[in-house]
């Protein structure tokens, strides 16, 4: 009975020539397959240390830290375009007052001076004061001149004409309705 229940035979050998030559075969190959992926490692590391790739990267760092200052550029760039876009349209659309108040300075005589001066959208209400009613007569000509042109004003209303007993001076209202 010890015979048989001992699975491990000491008179046999444990070790054949065969399993040993495989054993060895298998070593040279393993370290074959080790001596090339390390020269392979190294080969790959020394091309990614020579490759523009490292600069490039920090090419693209750098241009994104510029665009990202530009940015704030950019932005303002576009607030003045748009500011400046809207401040044409209003000019381009507001009245003219320039002239309005030019053709009304140009029909005052010598001894006339405006006193008020109210421009709003019905129109542009003048205050003017003369020692003579002469001078203030012939500023209402001058008036009716530019209504009958048709230069910025339609129609010319005196609202009112009054005399001032303590300086002795003339003072005339008139409404001028803008085209």
């Amino acid at each position: 009975m010890n015979e048989g229940i001992n699975l491990l035979e000491p008179n046999k050998k444990t070790t054949s020539t065969e399993f040993i030559k495989r054993l060895q075969l298998m070593r040279a190959v393993v370290v074959s397959l080790l001596f090339i992926v390390s020269v392979s490692s190294i080969i790959l590391f020394i091309l990614v240390i020579l490759s523009p790739l490292p600069a490039l990267k920090k090419q693209e760092q750098s241009l994104q830290e510029t665009l990202a200052l530009s940015r704030n550029d950019i932005v303002k760039y576009d607030l003045i375009k748009e500011r400046t876009t809207s401040i044409s349209k209003f000019l381009a659309n507001r009245p003219k007052l320039d002239e309005e108040i030019g053709l009304i300075e140009s029909k005052l005589t010598g001894g006339t001076a405006v006193t008020q001066i109210k421009i709003d959208t019905g129109g542009t209400t003048i205050t003017v004061e003369s020692n003579s009613l002469q001078d203030l007569d012939n500023f209402v000509n001058g008036m009716i001149d530019l209504v009958q042109q048709k230069k910025e004003f339609s129609k010319a209303t005196m609202m009112d004409l009054t005399s001032n007993q303590n300086n002795g001076k003339y003072e005339m209202t008139i409404l001028l309705t803008s085209l």
